[in-house]
């Protein structure tokens, strides 16, 4: 009876983990892109308009990269986003997780509408 109650909770604690590790997860962009869009806001200002980075952590094993794109647009909302960079180590990515693609969405700007139409 012990014997059987090991693998339930191994199997238990393995589902477990693989079950945090299903979907990507919204975490801080890699320094490069943080800082690269800092000095973009602080040249040109920072308003509603002004892109922003996120980095996606992901397991490789785990998600495709269709996954990570849809999440990442998800992320965004409606703007546009750009593919920066992708990382293994050092990212603060969980262990099942530890890719992490980093990305900087523009956000859709306001419409125009043509003079005196």
């Amino acid at each position: 009876m012990k014997h059987n109650w090991r693998w339930v909770l191994i199997l238990s604690a393995i589902g477990l983990l693989a079950g945090c590790a299903n979907e990507p997860v919204k975490v801080e962009a890699s320094r490069t892109v943080a800082d690269a869009v800092a000095r973009g806001a602080q040249i040109y200002g920072q308003n509603k308009y002004t892109p922003w980075g996120f980095g996606v952590c992901y397991g490789r094993n785990f998600n495709n990269p269709s996954q990570v794109l849809a999440f990442a647009k998800e992320t965004c909302g409606d703007g546009r986003i750009e593919l920066r960079g992708e990382d293994l180590l050092w990212n603060n990515c969980p262990m099942f997780q530890g890719a992490r693609a980093s990305f900087v969405c523009y956000p859709r700007g306001p419409k125009f509408s043509p003079v005196g139409g």
